[in-house]
């Protein structure tokens, strides 16, 4: 029996949990624990037990992107050209709201804050502040905010009712409270403020739902349930302007009525039936993972398209990984690198007795992707397909 982070509703049993004691976190790291997903018929919110020690994890052990200022993810390739996360990010921020001249704006969740500093770049007048629960970032953050302007642990007493706009990327997931951290945010804006924030989108990224750093995979009722609990209207719930995420858009409201808020029980029917669609699909894929493996292996050698978290839960999966040369990956700041103490290379790079590769992407966009890539068009690969 557990609660719902988003509700307070009991549920049950898990519609997940994974089989051994090895999980995979967001930054393709093997963990030792189950991976167990539960699904809330209540208000459709999708949540993963959260590892132990949570705060610690993320004050001392968990490090994105922090080997250089200019690390980024790759976002996508569109006819040949590099699409990057943090600029793609400032767009559709930009697009979706407007900033007035001099808003002062917190990044809440904020690792080392590459979206913000970007933002800054082309609205020079913007008054960025920052707030995360480490200190790991600090250097990052000195190269373009103030100290008096950044917080860690603690949220700074002035702030609260102080803020135009708060932004978070990729961090409501990881918390253990969602309710907790949307009312600290509700409290930081001005009455008429803004909340802003990117969280990935399990229906649309369903390696979302096995990631077990992610305690919370939200649907838009859960979504919706959770902001105008916390005091928050005017609620735009996008789908379509990041791949694989909700961006969501809500505003802090003027009034301090308690309004009622009424559940989609449709909506959340729909949502349990995909969901137990993907814990059937994530319970089988393992042995469709191990059966391709059996019926290659007199192949020279094989290679995983993608470091990411599909590939390495690929990698996780394979009898036999010594037969696997390389991750191939076209984002220049993972070439060069080891996962799993394999090289991550370029598609270029590869070498000429690699015959099977196995796609760790997106079901969804995974064949298109690799049909882009010109200079394989004419080899003859053995492909696996999730």
């Amino acid at each position: 029996m557990t609660k719902c982070n988003v509700c307070q509703n009991s549920i049950k049993q898990p519609v997940y949990v994974s089989t051994g004691n090895i999980s995979i976190t967001s930054l393709c790291q093997i963990y030792p624990e189950k991976t167990e997903v539960f699904f809330c018929e209540n208000c459709g919110h999708l949540q993963t037990t959260e590892i132990t020690n949570l705060e610690e994890y993320y004050d001392t052990i968990y490090k994105i992107l922090i080997d250089s200022e200019e690390e980024d993810q790759l976002y996508k390739v569109i006819e040949g050209q590099k699409i990057f996360r943090i600029d793609h990010q400032v767009k559709v921020l930009l697009d979706k709201v407007s900033l007035p001249q001099h808003a002062k704006i917190l990044d809440y969740g904020c690792a080392k804050s590459a979206t913000l500093k970007k933002l800054g770049q082309t609205r020079p007048d913007i008054i960025p502040h920052l707030f995360d629960v480490s200190e790991m970032y600090i250097p990052f953050w000195a190269n373009f905010v103030k100290p008096e302007n950044w917080a860690t642990y603690t949220i700074k007493p002035h702030w609260y009712g102080y803020f135009d706009l708060v932004t978070s990327f990729f961090a409501l997931e990881h918390v253990a409270n969602p309710k907790e951290m949307l009312k600290n945010i509700s409290q930081l804006l001005k009455p008429g403020g803004l909340c802003y924030f990117v969280i990935p989108n399990v229906y649309t990224n369903p390696a979302d739902f096995v990631v077990v750093d992610h305690v919370n995979h939200f649907s838009e009722t859960s979504l919706k349930f959770l902001l105008k609990e916390e005091g928050f209207d005017s609620i735009d719930i996008d789908a379509e302007s990041h791949a694989g995420a909700f961006v969501v858009v809500a505003r802090h409201s003027d009034s301090d009525e308690q309004k009622s808020v009424l559940l989609d029980k449709q909506k959340v029917n729909l949502f349990q039936k995909k969901v137990n669609k993907m814990a059937v699909y994530w319970q089988n894929i393992a042995e469709k993972i191990l059966v391709f493996e059996e019926q290659h292996t007199k192949n020279s050698a094989s290679a995983i398209y993608g470091s990411g978290f599909y590939g390495t839960f690929i990698a996780s999966c394979l009898k036999d990984i010594g037969k696997i040369e390389c991750f191939i990956d076209r984002n220049p700041y993972l070439q060069g690198k080891l996962l799993l103490d394999k090289p991550i290379v370029d598609p270029q790079q590869i070498s000429k007795n690699i015959d099977t590769i196995y796609v760790a992407l997106n079901p969804a966009t995974a064949v298109k992707s690799i049909e882009q890539i010109e200079f394989w068009k004419d080899c003859n690969f053995n492909y696996f397909y999730l």
